[in-house]
This record gives structure tokens, C-alpha cells and sequence, in this order.
């Protein structure tokens, strides 16, 4: 009788041990996911507000304020376009670029020699060693200049003139030049998809203008802004830095924020998980009798998990600390209730 009442009581140990530690599971298993959880909080926090991101970033009331993660093909509605020459492009930009033919010094050594080509810039040859018979105009009579699309959106969002102009990526454009206004038209020729004022283009003068132009097309934009009934503006963090982002290509939200934290993987199933230890540990850790009470061993289980989880969101989420401080009273109420209304039954 003694042997099998102490196999009876190393059995009923056993399985106190191993509620224990079911539970213990449970708890490391919240602990983990509500710090890495809490942390992408703060994060958000530092920014601004919450980022939406994927499906949930659709323009509409929800994101009106926001931070916004926009991906997806640039959609332009009105052309970019140099009106001055009649040039324009379905892109988010146009870029005219204008080069001067000039002399420009240079050196090899003690030697200097002159040389006559374009360039993008003026050359100030009154700084020449011998500036005779080496004379540049001057200041160019037409500037270089980039003309964004007043039109384009991303994912839905109408995109703010001044993110247009942080686009990079410049790509070749071979304009049609049939539309240039008469009075370009009586100074400029087109040659090889430039304008050039050359009389003769394959001997250009000193001072002969050569204009060509470049877009910015690219297939797919990532955008972090922050939206404004439907339009994507810069937006800035509660200290004052500018965080909006404009990027080529498709890229996550850690591409763009790379030292944010990022939300725990799977973190509402580690939660459920995390129940469902703490449920199982609990009824084994109750006498035999109790074991198939589901609801009391539930909220004994949910008790510490709640408690722990509540630690963790006061001062971040207050309100979220408080409804899961609730939730544990609630919790031991239950179960308090569970133990009479078992002792009575017993």
C-alpha cells in the first residue's frame, strides 16, 4: 500500500513539474514577443505614429495623418515637360541639360595646353595662364533645369511636388523636337536628338549652345511619407527630422528604416501559443480533482501572462496596459469563483 501510495504522489510531483514549466514556457514565450513587440512601439513612437504598410496602405480616412509605406509602379497623369522647347515625356521627370562649346585649360606638368570641347558649366578664361585668343562668353543664356510631372502617384497616393524632386535616376530620352516654339526654332537646329545653335553642327563655334534632355522613368517607387487626404508629403519625426523617403525600385519597411525595430514575427500566434501553455501548465499543476475544470485552470493560467504582458504596455500603450490589468483581475475572479463553486460540488 505505501509503494503505491508513493507512486501516487511522485506521479502527482511529476505532474506539478511539469505544469511548472509548461507555464514557465508560456511566460518566456510572452516576455519575448511583448519586448520585441514594445519596442517596435517606441519605435513608432519616435517617428511620428504608426506606418501603414502592404494591403493597409490604401489612400481613405484610415490613413489620413499617417505614415505611409507606399510600393508600386509610378502612375503619371499630366507629362513632365519643358515648355521653352516643346519637349515633353510620360515621366515623373524631364531634365534639360545645356553644354557650351569653350576652351579649357589644362595642365600636364609645367605645360599647359587649350582645348575646345562642350561642357556643362562655364569656364572662366580670364583664369587661363594665357587667356589670349582663348576668350569663353560667359554665363550661359540658357540654364540647365528639371521639370517634374505635377501629377504622379504611387499605390494610390498623389505624391507631393516635393518628393517628386528628390527622384533620382537618370536615363537617356530621345525627344521628338517637331514642336519647338518658332522662336527657338530661329536660333536652334536639330542634330542627333540635340538642339544645337552650331551654323555647321559637325564644326561647332565658340559659344555654340547644345541642348539635350534626360528623364527619370523608373518601373516601381517605394515611398515613406506621411499622407495628407490622399497626397504623400515630406513628414518629420517629433523632433524635427525629416524622415520621408523616396526610393527606386520595391524595398520593406526595414529597407528603409534599417535601424527601426520591427514588429516579432507570427507575435499574435506566439500569443495564443504562449495561452495555451500556461492553460495546459496550469491544470497540471491543480490537484487531480480540479484537472478537468477547463475554465479555472484557463484563468489561473491567463493570470500571470496578463500581469506580465500589462508591465510591459503601461507607459507605451496605457491603454492597452490597462484593459490587460483588467483582464488579470477578471482572471482571478473567475478562477476564485471556479474554486468555490468546486469546493461546494465537492
Amino acid at each position: 500500500m505505501s509503494r503505491l501510495t508513493g507512486w501516487f504522489d511522485n506521479a502527482s510531483r511529476n505532474a506539478a513539474l511539469l505544469g511548472v514549466a509548461l507555464w514557465l514556457l508560456g511566460l518566456l514565450l510572452l516576455g519575448f514577443t511583448e519586448h520585441a513587440d514594445r519596442l517596435r512601439a517606441m519605435g513608432e513612437d519616435a517617428l511620428g505614429g504608426f506606418v501603414l504598410t502592404g494591403a493597409a496602405a490604401v489612400p481613405g480616412p484610415a490613413a489620413n495623418g499617417k505614415l505611409v509605406l507606399a510600393v508600386g509602379a509610378p502612375e503619371v497623369k499630366t507629362p513632365a515637360t519643358d515648355a521653352q522647347f516643346g519637349v515633353s515625356t510620360n515621366a515623373l521627370a524631364l531634365v534639360r541639360k545645356v553644354e557650351m562649346f569653350q576652351w579649357n585649360e589644362t595642365r600636364y606638368g609645367g605645360q599647359r595646353s587649350y582645348e575646345q570641347n562642350w561642357f556643362d558649366h562655364p569656364i572662366d578664361s580670364s583664369t587661363f595662364n594665357n587667356p589670349n585668343g582663348h576668350a569663353n562668353p560667359g554665363a550661359f543664356p540658357i540654364n540647365t533645369a528639371r521639370f517634374d510631372s505635377p501629377d504622379v502617384a504611387v499605390a494610390g497616393f498623389k505624391l507631393a511636388p516635393a518628393l517628386v524632386d528628390t527622384i533620382p535616376g537618370l536615363e537617356p530620352f530621345a525627344p521628338n523636337l517637331s514642336h519647338v516654339p518658332p522662336n527657338m526654332a530661329a536660333t536652334f537646329q536639330a542634330h542627333e536628338g540635340t538642339l544645337v545653335t552650331s551654323a555647321n553642327p559637325a564644326r561647332p563655334q565658340i559659344g555654340d549652345l547644345r541642348i539635350s534632355w534626360m528623364q527619370i522613368a523608373p518601373a516601381h517607387l517605394t515611398v515613406f511619407a506621411r499622407d495628407d487626404a490622399g497626397t504623400l508629403a515630406p513628414a518629420r519625426n517629433p523632433d524635427g527630422d525629416a524622415i520621408a523617403q523616396v526610393m527606386i525600385g520595391r524595398h520593406g519597411l526595414t529597407d528603409v528604416l534599417t535601424d527601426a525595430p520591427q514588429p516579432p514575427r507570427f507575435r499574435w500566434a506566439r500569443r495564443v501559443l504562449a495561452v495555451l501553455l500556461a492553460w495546459a501548465g496550469a491544470a497540471w499543476v491543480l490537484p487531480r480533482v480540479r484537472r478537468h475544470d477547463r475554465v479555472l485552470s484557463l484563468a489561473i493560467g491567463v493570470v500571470p501572462l496578463a500581469i506580465l504582458a500589462a508591465a510591459y504596455w503601461f507607459g507605451v500603450r496605457t491603454l492597452a496596459g490597462t484593459i490587460l490589468a483588467v483582464i488579470a483581475i477578471v482572471a482571478v475572479a473567475v478562477a476564485a469563483w471556479r474554486w468555490r463553486h468546486g469546493q461546494k460540488e465537492a
